[in-house]
């Protein structure tokens, strides 16, 4: 009975306060780490979440839409995929070409590239890619090719703006944390104020 107490005791002290805020901060922060990691392992993707941060898909894929993405043991002209390429960060485009280095395969009659220059490149399994909302495929404006080990896998469902909360995050507080920071700080002493009256 009276380790029941002490536990009442702690519960109540990790909920009061500011070791509440960081008590519920840092299980935050633990319970995120761990549904990511649980579904990667369900959609076997090591990038099973991504935000789309740009207007390349656009009408399909919205800025601040989030995409939930499911690796494949292959894909198909018209997936629309994750992978990494020439930015920093994955890239979400749409596969409109697929080669073998003896065929190739189109999307809905798209017809940027000749067969001869997607050809080229070589032998092995290779996808030519393009954003909805780009005027050209990324290899008509000198991209690499996207090779299959570089993709995380293929968007199977979209939510609607639900990243525009990490975008604004890593907008504010990892590209310019100046900005981020004197907002939190305004924001506390505010809400100081505002407790104190």
């Amino acid at each position: 009975m009276k380790a029941l107490g002490e536990l009442k005791k702690i519960w109540k002290i990790l909920n009061e306060g500011w070791i509440g805020t960081i008590f519920y901060c840092i299980l935050g922060l633990f319970v995120a780490l761990a549904a990511h990691w649980g579904l990667s392992i369900m959609a076997d993707s090591d990038l099973p979440i991504v935000t789309v941060s740009s207007t390349s898909m656009v009408p399909t894929l919205n800025v601040g839409d989030i995409a939930l993405i499911k690796g494949q043991e292959s894909y198909e002209v018209g997936d629309i995929i994750v992978f990494d390429g020439w930015e920093k960060e994955p890239i979400i485009h749409r596969i409109v070409a697929i080669s073998d280095g003896e065929k190739v395969d189109r999307y809905d009659n798209w017809n940027q590239m000749d067969d001869e220059k997607i050809l080229e490149y070589g032998e092995g399994k290779i996808y030519i890619t393009k954003g909805d909302n780009n005027p050209s495929c990324d290899q008509c404006v000198g991209k690499s090719p996207v090779k299959e080990n570089k993709i995380h896998g293929k968007e199977i469902l979209t939510i609607p703006y639900l990243g525009c909360i990490k975008i604004l995050f890593v907008r504010y507080f990892i590209q310019t944390p100046v900005i981020g920071i004197s907002t939190s700080i305004i924001l506390l002493i505010i809400y100081l104020i505002y407790k104190r009256w």
